[in-house]
Order: structure tokens, then sequence, then C-alpha cells
């Protein structure tokens, strides 16, 4: 049955039906992003186009509707890369129509191709910012070493390699290679530093040439994508360098050394004896430095600085005693470099004078005449000389050598027997004696 008073209560119902419609129509207005109207332009605007790896840019959306002003705030635009991040990956324009985010580099190396959308209108292609990343923003690399010269036998020398990004700053976190043609190098791949700098060092004992190489990876791929969670592949391990890298040189010379040659006495020299001795001495062609010291070392506790000998010194140096003794003469350049050699010798016993006594005594005469001959051996001569009759007469002969004749008248005593001596001191300050008897009738 109808009834009156069932009308008014619906008619409540009538009017809530159009509110609630209105709510959920109002609720769906404000899930919807506002974006640029079509005809619009995006500009994007980076502060540099190189970062190191882990580096981070301001990048700039500026919005302009076709009406040439800035959007209603609150315009979406959305950022995508290549490589990397860009945080937020959404970001609403300001009054001005300006977009704000922030570039994160990662770890990968290459080049990140940043664009940014809203609605119909993007700014890729041409328009896109690209931002070189790591060894890919490489401009250029300095070798230097220190020392550039090595000792004759070889040594260490410290590598300083300083990377720049194309725009000439020191480039960060950038793997350097080094390489080398001779000896060895304890690391090979090293990262700059905060001042782009990577070190290392060379041993070798041979000339060498370093390189140092940066550049773009080998073998590692990216994929666009959006900042937030981050976009493109985990970098992997560094590969060789590409042929796109940057390289630097310098050699590592070894220096020459002075060059000296001893000769000792053809003949084996004898105790006590001066004998002469050659040194040769030749400075090194290939570094230019004068030859500053000569020392010797005779090996008998006798060592001699013959100072700055060029050419041929001949020497004399007497051994005291025979015997085997190792010469080693060491000669010093203005550069420093030494060079040592040795000689060996052999020393021998230096014999004594020989003295021979030969007496004449004529038939009943009481005068004998001595033939006596002084043989010193050679290099060595005779100090002095005293024949002692035996008669309690002596006669000093000087220093007489070779042949000497003497006469003595014996006393008047029938058939006696004397025994006459030579005494000899020689240069080397031995004494020798010789003997021989007489009879007198």
């Amino acid at each position: 049955m109808f009834s009156a008073f069932m009308v008014p209560r619906l008619r409540p119902v009538v009017r809530v039906i159009p509110l609630f419609a209105v709510a959920l129509l109002a609720i769906g207005c404000e899930k919807v992003p506002l974006l640029a109207p079509s005809g619009s332009t995006i500009t994007l605007t980076s502060a540099v186009n190189a970062l190191p790896v882990n580096g981070t840019a301001q990048i700039v959306a500026q919005v302009i509707e076709p009406s040439g002003t800035p959007p209603h705030s609150g315009t979406q635009v959305t950022f995508t890369t290549s490589l990397g991040s860009v945080e937020p990956a959404v970001v609403e324009t300001d009054a001005n129509g300006q977009a704000i985010a922030t570039f994160r580099a990662g770890t990968a190396n290459g080049t990140a191709t940043i664009t940014a959308i809203s609605g119909g209108t993007s700014a890729s292609g041409n328009s896109a910012i690209k931002i070189a990343i790591g060894t890919a923003a490489v401009g250029s690399v300095r070798l230097g070493a220190n020392p550039t010269i090595l000792p004759p036998t070889g040594g260490t020398t410290s590598l300083v390699a300083q990377v720049f990004d194309i725009n000439g700053n020191p480039l960060v976190n950038a793997p350097v290679f080094f390489t080398t043609t001779a000896g060895s190098i304890d690391q090979f791949v090293v990262n700059t530093d905060q001042s782009g700098i990577a070190t290392a060092r060379l041993t070798t004992s041979n000339q060498a040439t370093v390189t140092a190489s940066v550049g773009a990876q080998g073998g590692s791929t990216t994929t666009p994508g959006t900042g937030g969670g981050g976009t493109g592949t985990t970098p992997t391990t560094p590969s060789t360098p590409t042929s796109t890298q940057s390289t630097a040189t310098i050699t590592i010379a070894i220096a020459g050394a002075p060059q000296i040659v001893i000769t000792p006495p053809t003949t084996p020299p004898g105790a006590g004896l001066p004998a002469a001795y050659t040194f040769a001495v030749t400075a090194a062609t290939t570094n230019g430095c004068l030859v500053r010291d000569l020392t010797v070392n005779w090996g008998d506790g006798q060592i001699q600085d013959l100072g700055a000998v060029t050419g041929s010194a001949v020497v004399q140096h007497a051994y005291a005693n025979a015997g085997s003794y190792t010469i080693k003469a060491t000669v010093t350049d203005s550069c420093g470099f030494t060079q040592t050699v040795s000689s060996g010798v052999a020393v021998t016993v230096t014999t004594n004078p020989t003295i021979i006594i030969t007496p004449s005594v004529p038939t009943g005469s009481k005068t004998a005449t001595f033939t006596i001959q002084i043989t010193p051996p050679t290099g060595v001569g005779i100090l002095d000389a005293v024949i002692n009759f035996g008669d309690g007469v002596t006669s000093d002969l000087g220093g007489a050598t070779g042949t000497i004749t003497v006469q003595h008248t014996y006393p008047n005593v029938a058939n006696q027997t004397y025994t006459v001596t030579v005494t000899v001191t020689d240069t080397l300050g031995r004494v020798t004696t010789g003997q021989t008897t007489v009879n007198i009738p």
C-alpha cells in the first residue's frame, strides 16, 4: 500500500546521491597529475658535463607553455637517465616553471644521457643532457717520475700520473693502468685520489718506457631508467682500456757508469820492490758526467786517493811481503755513479844480494888480494858494504856493487888462517853476509 508518509522518507535519499557523486569526482580530480600543455617546451641544463664516478650534479628542467609563460606550479616533470640515477625521478615545477633534481653518477663509467618529459612535451635527442662519467670523462693524462735516471745497477723510481677531465679539472677515482717495457711495477691498476693523482713504483735495471692509460672501459653495458632505485647494470671488474683511452708515457733511463781497467806489472813484483800499475779511466758516454775521483785499495791495508783521473794513470806501489793481493779501484763521477773493478797480483819473495869473495895470496907474501863480487836482485840497491879481514881490521867499501878488488896485509905470523866476512846492507834494509877463508904462509 502506498502511503503519503512514505514520500518524505524518499526525498533525503534523492538528495544524498548527488552529493556523494560530487565527492567521488573531487577525489578523482586530485589524483590526476598536472602536466605541461601541448606545445610547451622543456629545456634541460646542468652546470657540468663531466663527473667522476659517484659524483653528483644538479639538473634543471625549465618548462615554458606555448604562450611563453611558465606553467602552473606543480606541473610534473619526469626525468630519465641511461646511466646512474636521478633523484627524485618525478619533480613538480615551482612558480618559475623549473623542476630541479639531482643526478647521481654511480660507479659505472660511460656517458649518461638525461631526458625529461611532461605530458606530450619532452627534452630528448639533441635536447637531452649528456654527462661523461668516470673514465669516459678523461681529457688528458700527465705522467712523471722521480728520478728519471736510475744508477747503472738499476733501482726504483716513483711514478705519478695525474688525470684531468675534459674540462681540465682533476678526475677523481679514475682507474689508471700502468704498463712498462722493462722491470716491474708494484701496482698495475691504481685509482686516482682527490687530486686526480695515481702513484706506483717501477723497479728496473734496464731502460724502460712506462705508459699510464685511462679511458672508457670496454665490455660493460647499461640500460635507460629513472631515478629512485638506480638504473643500469651493476658495474663489473674494469677490463683492459679500449682504444678511446688517454695515455701518457715516460722513459726511465739507466745511467752509464765510468769505466776503469787495471793493468798490473807483466812480471810479478817482488816483496818490498816498487812496481808500476796502470789505471785506465773512461768517463760514461750516456750521461755526460765527468770523473770526480779514483780511489785504489791495494789490498795490503793501504788506500790511495788518486783524484780526478782521466785517461791512464801509472802508479808505483810496493808490497812489504810476498803473497797474493787483490787491488780494488773505485771510480766516481760527478753524478755520484760509481764503478768498482778488481785485479789480483802475486808478489814474490825478493832474494838477497849474492856475495862472492875470492882471495889470492902470492907465495911467501903476507898481502892478500880479495876479489869481491856483489850482485843485488833487480830493483834493489846497495847502501853499504863492509869487509872484515878476520884479523880485527875492517874496511868500508861504500855502496859498492859488481866486482871490487881489495888488498890487505896480515901480521907477520906464519901459517895463519883467517875468516874474511863481507857484510852488505841493501835498500830494503836487509843485511846479507858473505864469507871465505884465507891462509897466510
